[in-house]
């Protein structure tokens, strides 16, 4: 009888645990070659180029502990299989689905092209609880809007099943079976100084999503309810970039949190919440294929974004005169992360107080973030600029100085980030140009020198984005 030889193309499923397709796969052959494709046509930040680095490492690791490996290649993904299918008469192709324009039209094609060579390929859901179309409001729509999506995916029935890794992995090794390192995929450049950054706050791979999901359960999500809006305390999970390479699976997460006894019932459902908002995003990905590019809202083609490189640099490098603005600027390009209240502050800066197009603060998001996902990034973007689905009133502009005081209202956040401003006492540090002379070399932080002066006025800079906002409110 012939020998069953099947490929597990590994995508964003960096794991596994919880893998159903790469077991079923297992079963179904009696040898696979688990595969890794760097498709040129993919769009990667630079973070997300670091991180996926040292996943596949990990990845590799875990695969050599079932007797196996992983198998790098580079270039068009069709192309890549379809010579490994003639080369070693591959029976069967497994991987678990993606959800971005992209991705669906590559897949479909390789999809039907071996189905037509009788090359079973098959295809499973692994990087979301609810896939896009399963999810339908009373008129067999896709819901636009949040609160009524997650109510009716919590009221589903949700069989969740949680699998252990494989015991051993069978891999076909063949001394032809060709594989390029993974270091020539050049992620990144090791002259850089910012990977060496990454290093010191994350540790990439299956094995630490796991040991950070189990300390987050057991010793901070219960104070999540309060605590997630902190930027100067770490109540926040931090699993953003775990969950984007698929190196923990979102079930179990939800599984584990939702049969949690000793937890109270608003931080379960605060941070489930949060799933819920990751699996959103991708509803929204999935019926809005160009969310990254486009408004959700047609009217906001007609918004006066400005075009200013001066603002828009002083933003990108924490140097706007606003201390949370600017913390939260640098902490992201410290540690490749921002915590999710300070996201919205300088979002909201960016698009209504500097009136910047909200496209801009997605693509230096997407470049910066180790947790850059196309979904959560643009729905981000788009909810904060008031143009997505389920958009925040156009009226609604985060005060920077207001959410600094109330959320970081001893200072540590922003004088763990802006040391120049370490010496200035916490009832001050949050409206520094407020200090005289005197003060500002008291404190050793002159204002307009060791510390910008703020690019904007707030009172007037909102007064600016709401008459913008009725424009297009008006025009429509």
């Amino acid at each position: 009888m012939k020998e069953k030889i099947g490929i597990f193309w590994f995508r964003q499923d960096l794991r596994l645990h919880d893998n159903l397709a790469l077991l079923k796969l297992i079963k179904k052959c009696d040898k696979i070659i688990p595969i890794f494709i760097l498709d040129n046509n993919e769009n990667l930040g630079s973070a997300s180029k670091w991180w996926l680095h040292y996943s596949l490492e990990s990845l590799d690791n875990s695969l050599k502990l079932k007797d196996s490996q992983l198998f790098y290649y580079k270039g068009t993904p069709y192309k890549i299989l379809k010579e490994l299918v003639n080369e070693y008469n591959i029976t069967n192709i497994y991987w678990n689905r993606l959800y971005d324009k992209y991705s669906i039209q590559r897949d479909s094609n390789i999809k039907n092209k071996f189905n037509l060579s009788n090359i079973e390929v098959v295809t499973f859901k692994g990087s979301l609880i609810n896939e896009p179309w399963k999810i339908k409001n009373k008129s067999n729509s896709f819901f636009k809007v949040f609160t009524p999506y997650w109510k009716t995916c919590l009221e589903e029935s949700i069989q969740i099943k949680l699998l252990n890794p494989p015991e051993k992995i069978k891999t076909l090794f063949n001394k032809s079976l060709q594989t390029i390192s993974k270091k020539d995929f050049k992620l990144f450049s090791k002259k850089s100084t910012w990977p060496k950054k990454l290093l010191s706050y994350w540790t990439p791979g299956e094995k630490n999503a796991l040991i950070n999901f189990n300390n987050f359960k057991n010793n901070i999500v219960e104070n999540y309810d309060e605590g997630r809006d902190r930027p100067d305390k770490d109540y926040t999970s931090k699993l953003s970039p775990y969950l984007h390479f698929g190196e923990i699976s979102p079930e179990r997460i939800f599984e584990e949190i939702q049969k949690k006894k000793t937890l109270n019932i608003k931080s379960k459902n605060k941070f489930l919440a949060e799933i819920g908002w990751r699996e959103f995003s991708y509803n929204l990905l999935f019926y809005y294929p160009n969310i990254k590019s486009k408004p959700i809202q047609e009217k906001f083609k007609k918004f006066p974004w400005k075009n200013n490189s001066k603002y828009l640099n002083a933003w990108k490098k924490g140097k706007t005169g606003y201390p949370i603005i600017d913390a939260g600027m640098r902490q992201l390009y410290e540690t490749g992360w921002m915590h999710n209240r300070v996201r919205m502050i300088v979002g909201s800066f960016l698009c209504k107080n500097l009136l910047l197009h909200w496209r801009e603060g997605e693509k230096w998001f997407f470049d910066t973030l180790v947790d850059a996902d196309l979904g959560s990034n643009s729905a981000g973007w788009q909810w904060i600029a008031g143009c997505g689905a389920d958009a925040a009133p156009y009226f609604r502009v985060f005060n920077p100085l207001t959410q600094s005081l109330k959320f970081d209202s001893k200072g540590e956040y922003v004088k763990k980030y802006i040391t120049e401003l370490k010496n200035i006492p916490s009832s001050q540090v949050h409206a520094p140009w407020k200090l005289n002379l005197e003060d500002q070399k008291k404190f050793k932080c002159i204002i307009g020198k060791d510390y910008p002066k703020p690019i904007v006025n707030l009172p007037e800079s909102r007064d600016k984005a709401l008459k913008a906002f009725s424009y297009i409110k008006v025009s429509n």
